[in-house]
C-alpha cells in the first residue's frame, strides 16, 4: 500500500511540474535562433552609434548592427528577416513609474474618465454606468476610476447618499483621477468600521457636509486604507485587470512596465502571476515601506527572471495638486469653499518621518522614489535626501524624484549636486494645462509645471511618465507634450520648458532605463543588450507633431513578438 502511495504521489507532483511547465512555456515561447531586421531606419539611442540600417538578434540577443547585406553574410539563409517597410525600430518604450496594471481596470470597473481621456460628462452618467456595472457584476464591490470633479458639469465629487442609491449593501468607490481621492458609500464606510465620530489622520481628511456628517470624500492617508481593500481583487479578475493592462502597453510599443508603491497584499497578488510568466513584459516592482520592511522579514519575495525586476522603495510626501492635496509654498490660485484662502495644501508626512524614512532605507543600500508634487514638498524630500547622504557617504543608490511638478531652479541645481534624478508627470501640461493655469496654479506657476528645459539646462538626467491609471501610459504622446507644451485646448503653456523630440526620446527609453538600473540590459540597441523592441510605421523625430497618427507595427520583449500576435488567453 506505501509503495502504491509513493508511487501515487510522486506522478502527481510529475503531472503538476508538467503542468506548470506547459503552462509557462504557453504563456513564455521562445525567440527565434537568428532575426535580421532590415529595410528601415534603426534608432539605437545609442549616443556613439545614433542610426544605422540593419540589426542582427540571436536568441534574444542583440549581436551586430550595420550594413544589412553584410550581417546577412553572417547567418545561414535559414535567418527570420523582418522586413521593416521603410518603417523605424528603436528601444521598447519603458516606464518610469506607474501603477501597472491600473490601466486594466475597465475589465473589472467603470472608466469614470471625462474628455479628452473618456466620455463622462456628468454625475447622473456615472451613477448610470454604477448601477449597468452592478447588474453585470451581480456580487462584491463596485469600481469607478478617473473621476474628475473638475470637468463633469456638476463641478464636484458625488455624495456618500448618491452612491448609497446604487447600492446601500455592495460597497462602492469612486476613485478620483489623481488616485490620491475617493468617495464611498455607506456600505464601503461600514466595512472599514469608519463612523461619524472619526477624527482626521495625519496627512488625511474625511469630507463632511454642511451637518459634519461624513458625506463619503476621502482624501490622502484617509483614503488609502479603504482604496487598498477595494482594489483587493478576485484571481480571476485580477488576470482580466493583467491581460488587459498588457495588451495596451504592448500595443504602444512599451515593453518594460512598473507597478510603484506596492503594499504587500498587491505583491503576493502579482508573484503568481510572474511565477508563470503570465505578464508578457518586464516588470519593476517598486514596495512602499511597509511592504519592504515585509520583504526584509521574508514575508515575499519576487521571482528569479528576466523579466522581474525589484525597483526602489517607493515614498510619498505630498498628494495632488488637481484634488488641492500637493503641497506648495504659496497659495493655490483659487480655492473651493472648503478651503481656507491661504490654502496651501499638505504634507503626506512630517519632514521627520520623511527623513528617517529616506535615511532608513538609503543606509541600508535601497534606492528611494519620493512622489513630491508641491515646491513645498520637494524641498522636504530634498532635504531627506541631503540627511541620508550626509549620514551614509559611501552608498551610491541614485534617489528618484517622482512627478517634480513645482521643481523651482534652485531645486533642480539642488537635485543635480545631490545626484538625484526626477522623473516628471510632464503630460500635466496637456491634461489639467488648462485647469493649473485658471485654477489652480495660476498663470505664472502653470507656466513652469514640468521645467523640463531649466532641469536639461542644468545638466540634470530626467525620465517622463504618466503615472498611469492617472492618464494612459502612451510614450509618443508623453513626447510630443515634452516637444510641443500644449494644452487640451490648444493652447501653449510654458513654450520656454520644451525640449527637442530626441531628448524627450531619451527619457522613455535609456534614460529611463538608468532610472531603474537596468541600463546594461535594455533602452538601447547595442551588442549585448536584450531585443526589447519597437517597429513604428514613421519616424517620431519627424512626425511627433501628429503622435496619434504613428502606428505601432510591432513590439519584441527579449527578441519574441509579443504585439500584434495574439497574447495567450
Amino acid at each position: 500500500m506505501k509503495k502504491v502511495w509513493f508511487i501515487g504521489a510522486v506522478s502527481l507532483v510529475a503531472l503538476l511540474a508538467a503542468g506548470f511547465a506547459g503552462v509557462h512555456r504557453w504563456f513564455n515561447p521562445p525567440p527565434p535562433p537568428v532575426q535580421l531586421f532590415t529595410n528601415g531606419t534603426i534608432l539605437t539611442m545609442d549616443p556613439g552609434n545614433p542610426q544605422v540600417d540593419a540589426m542582427l538578434v540571436k536568441r534574444g540577443e542583440i549581436v551586430a548592427l550595420g550594413d544589412s547585406d553584410a550581417l546577412r553574410d553572417q547567418v545561414s539563409r535559414d535567418v527570420r528577416v523582418v522586413n521593416l517597410e521603410g518603417g523605424v525600430l528603436m528601444p521598447g518604450f519603458i516606464e518610469a513609474h506607474g501603477h501597472f496594471p491600473g490601466e486594466g481596470l475597465s475589465a473589472v470597473a467603470v472608466d469614470a474618465n471625462s474628455p479628452p481621456i473618456g466620455d463622462l460628462d456628468s454625475i447622473a452618467t456615472l451613477l448610470e454606468r454604477l448601477r449597468t456595472l452592478a447588474q453585470r457584476r451581480p456580487y462584491g464591490a463596485l469600481m469607478a476610476y478617473g473621476f474628475d470633479d473638475t470637468t463633469v458639469s456638476d463641478q464636484r465629487y458625488p455624495t456618500r447618499a448618491e452612491l448609497d442609491t446604487v447600492s446601500d449593501t455592495r460597497p462602492i468607490m469612486v476613485m478620483h483621477i489623481s488616485g490620491h481621492l475617493g468617495v464611498v458609500n455607506s456600505a464601503a464606510l461600514k466595512a472599514m468600521s469608519i463612523t461619524e465620530n472619526v477624527q482626521d489622520p495625519p496627512g488625511g481628511y474625511y469630507g463632511r457636509d454642511s451637518d459634519g456628517r461624513l458625506n463619503g470624500l476621502l482624501a490622502e492617508t484617509a483614503f488609502n486604507p479603504v482604496r487598498a481593500n477595494i482594489l483587493k481583487l478576485s484571481a480571476m479578475d485580477g488576470y482580466r485587470v493583467m491581460r488587459r493592462a498588457s495588451r495596451l502597453y504592448l500595443s504602444r510599443g512599451i515593453t518594460f512596465a512598473q507597478n510603484g508603491l506596492a503594499d504587500t497584499t498587491t505583491i503576493k497578488a502579482l508573484v503568481p502571476a510572474l511565477r508563470f510568466g503570465l505578464i508578457p513584459l518586464r516588470l519593476s516592482v517598486w514596495p512602499d515601506a511597509a511592504a519592504e520592511q515585509a520583504r526584509k522579514d521574508g514575508q515575499w519575495s519576487l521571482p528569479q527572471g528576466e523579466r522581474v525586476h525589484l525597483g526602489p522603495v517607493k515614498l510619498v510626501s505630498d498628494g495632488s495638486l488637481q484634488g488641492y492635496t500637493g503641497f506648495l509654498d504659496e497659495p493655490y490660485f483659487t480655492v473651493t469653499e472648503d478651503h481656507p484662502p491661504e490654502y496651501l495644501g499638505f504634507p503626506n508626512q512630517s519632514p521627520q518621518q520623511l527623513t528617517e524614512q529616506v535615511v532608513e532605507f538609503h543606509c541600508a543600500g535601497r534606492q528611494t522614489a519620493i512622489h513630491a508634487n508641491g515646491d513645498a514638498a520637494i524641498t522636504m524630500s530634498l532635504d531627506a535626501v541631503a540627511e541620508a547622504r550626509q549620514q551614509c557617504p559611501e552608498v551610491a543608490v541614485q534617489p528618484v524624484l517622482i512627478h517634480a511638478q513645482m521643481a523651482t531652479g534652485e531645486q533642480l541645481t539642488r537635485m543635480l549636486a545631490l545626484d538625484v534624478i526626477p522623473s516628471f508627470f510632464n503630460t500635466h501640461v496637456y491634461y489639467w494645462g488648462d485647469r493649473h493655469r485658471d485654477i489652480f496654479l495660476g498663470p505664472e506657476r502653470a507656466a513652469r509645471i514640468s521645467p523640463l528645459a531649466e532641469a536639461a539646462d542644468t545638466g540634470l538626467r530626467f525620465t517622463l511618465h504618466a503615472d498611469s491609471p492617472v492618464v494612459p501610459f502612451q510614450p509618443l504622446q508623453l513626447v510630443w507634450n515634452a516637444v510641443q507644451r500644449r494644452t487640451a485646448s490648444g493652447a501653449m503653456l510654458g513654450p520656454e520648458q520644451a525640449i527637442p523630440v530626441e531628448r524627450a526620446l531619451r527619457a522613455v527609453t535609456v534614460d529611463a532605463a538608468r532610472q531603474l538600473g537596468v541600463a546594461d540590459r535594455v533602452g538601447q540597441l547595442r551588442t549585448g543588450m536584450r531585443a526589447d523592441l519597437v517597429w513604428l510605421d514613421r519616424d517620431p523625430r519627424e512626425f511627433i507633431g501628429d503622435w496619434s497618427s504613428i502606428q505601432v507595427r510591432g513590439t519584441w520583449v527579449d527578441g519574441v513578438r509579443r504585439y500584434p500576435e495574439r497574447i495567450a488567453e
